[in-house]
């Protein structure tokens, strides 16, 4: 989600009382309260982002093979999510940077706009496609003859088309409202600029949490729930005992179009728990706010910082559970896919042998086997 812009604090060694100043300030509060929030917020973040650089990796890797393609529906869908996962993941590099290292990696104009644009446009992405191929699974669960139409490869690229279009249309809008404050030379909301620009960028900012953080998880876990249902009522995946030559016909390619059906649900899954939360904590923040002016010593007993001091250690602690999101669905693959082991551990193999990689059970005879085999 969108990094909200607080009021922080500035201190001055020759007046005891807080004063709103920059981020810098903020966190040198939280340090001296929240130590364990302040190391959670700086070192959970890295290990997110090592283990998504290496697992997205691996998953585009695998996903774009066109054995994957040919036996899975949704393998387009996952190679974009991986893709998409991974530049938030390096978007997300500068803004922490930014903020718990307080090194000041966006506070210059223009990558202030562009960089609030990208990390919305690939937040969106990775939402838009989980709830894109839920759909796909509820219609080809619950419609089982229609999942040839709905699983074409080229449906597929137009639906990852016009979403990645969407989502960056949806995004746009942020180059407007984010700019590099001259008082503070941080980037923020701009409040004086434009007239009423503040209180446009609150409507949009929660018109767009609620529809796509809010309702869009909702929808797909409706969806899943169905699925589900369906499941339990059918008894399997797809109809096997039907003997007319339609539902025969349609056998082989039901089985392609549930292949990956446990993995799609999971992920889904997934996104709903981590985001949701998210979600929930980020329309708490307004009704949260600082207390009143005063000393740092005072904030240890007055009953409003004590309760936002709270409510940030919670956000962080959520904030840092939904990241996760962008960076295990490896782990989600590796667990639910017989299909993408295989493949992994090929890949490994391969790596680690310095050999080309081939796919498993493709009948590839590596070379060397090959000429031993002529000299026989």
């Amino acid at each position: 989600m969108l990094p909200t812009t607080e009021s922080v604090f500035s201190f001055n060694s020759t007046d005891p009382m807080i004063i709103i100043r920059s981020w810098k300030d903020l966190y040198l509060v939280v340090l001296h309260y929240l130590p364990l929030a302040f190391a959670v917020d700086r070192y959970t973040t890295p290990v997110w982002c090592l283990v998504g650089f290496i697992g997205n990796i691996i998953s585009v890797r695998i996903w774009i093979r066109r054995r994957m393609r040919k036996c899975n529906s949704s393998a387009a869908y996952l190679a974009t999510l991986a893709v998409s996962d991974l530049l938030f993941l390096v978007l997300l590099v500068p803004y922490e940077l930014q903020y718990p290292w307080m090194m000041g990696t966006l506070d210059l104009q223009g990558w202030c706009q562009v960089w609030n644009v990208l990390y919305m446009t690939t937040q969106y992405v990775s939402l838009l496609l989980v709830c894109a191929f839920t759909v796909e699974r509820f219609l080809s669960v619950c419609r089982p003859f229609d999942c040839q139409r709905f699983a074409k490869t080229s449906r597929s690229a137009k639906i990852i088309v016009g979403i990645i279009c969407l989502s960056v249309v949806l995004s746009l809008p942020q180059a407007l409202f984010w700019s590099v404050s001259p008082e503070t030379r941080e980037c923020q909301v701009r409040t004086d600029e434009l007239q009423h620009l503040e209180s446009i960028y609150e409507f949009w900012n929660w018109t767009s949490e609620i529809v796509m953080f809010g309702l869009m998880p909702i929808i797909a876990l409706v969806l899943n729930i169905c699925v589900l249902r369906q499941i339990r009522t059918v008894g399997r995946l797809y109809i096997t005992e039907a003997s007319s030559s339609l539902a025969r016909d349609h056998v082989h390619t039901s089985a392609r179009c549930v292949t990956t059906t446990v993995t799609l649900m999971w992920i889904s899954f997934y996104l709903i728990v981590t985001k949701l939360p998210v979600t929930i904590t980020f329309s708490m923040q307004t009704s949260i706010t600082f207390g009143q002016e005063m000393t740092l010593d005072a904030m240890a007993t007055d009953p409003t910082w004590q309760r936002y001091l709270t409510y940030f250690t919670a956000r962080k602690i959520i904030e840092e559970i939904g990241i996760s999101h962008h960076a295990c669905n490896i782990f989600i693959y590796c667990a639910t896919s017989r299909q993408f082991r295989r493949h992994l551990k090929s890949l490994c193999f391969h790596c680690l042998s310095c050999t080309e990689y081939e796919y498993p059970g493709s009948g590839r005879v590596p070379a060397s086997n090959r000429t031993h085999k002529h000299r026989i």
